[in-house]
């Protein structure tokens, strides 16, 4: 039987409230836009059942009446009600987010009105909104030259810093009006993990409020899906009429300044948030950046593919360190400092420190030039990536906001062996080690989903298969760096290969002693576990898996 469950609230007198003060009667005029592939008329059974709910609760919710294809259409019915309706307090609400959701839409156009407050429904505030966001995008108009200290630079030149990113721990949107975003948890379009991060950058905010109902999916508030949603949607659990209730009532109580609890959420997105923040170290949940923060897992990755240790030596600790991977002096943009693992002793202790940039978007060998190319470079930095145009990840909840892999310079096993003193051997590093450590990424996010998600993807859901390490061809730096974790669909299984790059210690100088990883984030395994390993089986899902 299908199940929905909604949070607990109490009423309390708050102050962001729309219409005045808690419980008491009122008018609201609510501007509604859907999405736009999709008949205004399918979203008729959820306006009616807000307004009907309003009623029940002494709040009168007005709507315009057309068939709107956009708020600007609305513009001149919506002055009409509030000239008939003095006093009324005007939101704005819409569906879905991207260039057809009108959740999109709304928080837009909303600020640029007298609106007192945003519904989004299936949607959240953009990352624009952050002005953390903000300010690293700005830093993208500064570009390679080919003139540098030494004279000529042809793959072009950067002085060190001048795209860095920085802001707060817990970066959060300065978004001048009050709003409630609700999130389905079997939300295809709109998936549970960018609600998550919205909730994360947003606790503490009273002025902006972030529900989640449990079980319903993107579907589940219109009455007629076109094909193009049905087919990337999750199997709700919920069940329409029942979701249609949940997300009227709390509508209603966000209008009417009810308090919302949010130890559902806060149990819930807790997986989310150790994955996302701790284990992967995200750009989008913190202010992290390629040349800034850390991964956690990038860290203990060094300990696991050292172990186990010679007898009698054990771990202090492990480190990591975001940079770019490409980091050799002569190598474009910046001409930095080489950046590479290495392994110490203390008190009879081992000491790791470890590398990694994480991936979000690919560029190939051929357009890095294997390195050579400081403009293609910067492509992968977080700058490039919110202000390039043609590489702009879109902030709309569908692709998987986790990074694409967790590429990580390592030192070899063989090099511990040496530091503690110990008879070593390049056989030391023989074996799939980057294998083993993604295999643990994918037990750990297993082990910290819930027991409701779990059970549904070991239902439903299309298991993650480790395959043997490949070594790039030709194995030389450059095509390590840029040949990305690999994800081969299989159909009833998705098959994930790990590039690695070791050089013994009596190797070329530049390498030796480096066992470098594509490593898997646990971020995105969870990812697979609550949303796109329960997507139904295709034969390419490259667009979603990277």
């Amino acid at each position: 039987m299908g199940f929905c469950i909604q949070t607990m609230a109490m009423a309390l007198t708050l102050s962001h409230l729309v219409i005045g003060s808690a419980g008491s009667a009122g008018s609201v005029v609510l501007a509604f836009l859907g999405r736009s592939e999709v008949a205004p008329t399918a979203y008729k059974e959820l306006l009616d059942e807000i307004q009907h709910q309003g009623t029940q609760k002494n709040l009168e919710i007005l709507l315009p009446e057309g068939d709107f294809h956009s708020f600007e259409e609305m513009e001149t019915e919506i002055q009409k009600i509030m000239t008939e309706h003095h006093g009324a307090s005007l939101v704005y609400m819409g569906h879905g987010m991207g260039t057809n959701g009108g959740a999109s839409a709304a928080q837009h156009y909303a600020v640029t009105t007298k609106a007192k407050a945003v519904l989004l429904l299936a949607g959240f505030l953009e990352r624009t909104w952050r002005p953390d966001i903000v300010a690293c995008a700005k830093t993208w108009k500064k570009q390679p030259s080919v003139i540098c200290p030494k004279g000529l630079c042809p793959g072009g030149y950067l002085e060190d810093g001048v795209h860095n990113c920085s802001g707060p721990d817990i970066p959060s949107p300065s978004y001048p009006l009050t709003s409630l975003s609700i999130g389905g948890e079997l939300d295809g379009l709109v998936r549970v993990s960018r609600m998550a991060e919205a909730w994360y950058t947003q606790q503490g905010l009273k002025q902006h409020q972030v529900k989640l109902v449990m079980g319903m999916s993107h579907s589940d508030l219109m009455s007629s899906v076109p094909s193009s949603i049905s087919t990337q949607d999750l199997v709700s659990e919920c069940g329409p009429s029942k979701a249609k209730s949940e997300v009227a009532k709390l509508i209603v109580d966000f209008l009417l300044g009810v308090e919302f609890k949010n130890d559902v959420e806060a149990e819930f997105f807790h997986p989310f948030t150790e994955m996302f923040v701790k284990e992967e170290g995200s750009w989008w949940w913190t202010s992290n950046s390629d040349e800034r923060g850390s991964s956690h897992w990038a860290a203990t990755a060094q300990q696991r593919l050292v172990d186990p240790l010679p007898s009698n030596f054990t771990w202090a600790e492990a480190e990591n360190e975001f940079h770019l991977l490409s980091d050799e002096e002569l190598i474009p943009p910046y001409y930095r400092k080489k950046h590479r693992p290495n392994i110490t002793l203390s008190g009879g202790r081992l000491v790791g420190l470890t590398v990694t940039q994480l991936r979000y978007v690919e560029v190939s060998v051929l357009q890095a030039a294997a390195g050579l190319n400081g403009w293609e470079i910067i492509k992968e930095e977080k700058a490039g990536i919110l202000a390039d145009r043609k590489l702009a990840i879109p902030d709309d909840g569908f692709a998987p906001t986790s990074a694409i892999e967790i590429a990580t310079k390592l030192a070899s096993r063989e090099l511990a062996f040496k530091v503690c003193g110990v008879e070593t051997s390049p056989s030391l590093d023989d074996g799939d080690r980057c294998k083993g450590i993604n295999e643990d990424a994918y037990a750990l996010a297993l082990n910290v989903s819930s027991k409701e998600a779990l059970k549904r993807f070991q239902k439903l859901g299309r298991p993650l298969v480790m395959t043997s390490d490949q070594k790039p061809v030709p194995p030389a730096g450059p095509w390590w760096i840029w040949k990305y974790l690999k994800f081969t669909d299989q159909g009833s299984e998705v098959d994930i290969t790990s590039f690695y790059a070791f050089y013994p210690l009596s190797g070329p100088a530049y390498g030796a002693g480096n066992h470098y990883c594509k490593l898997l984030s646990p971020a995105r395994v969870l990812e697979w576990i609550y949303v796109d390993g329960l997507r139904p089986v295709r034969t390419n899902m490259s667009s979603i898996i990277v």
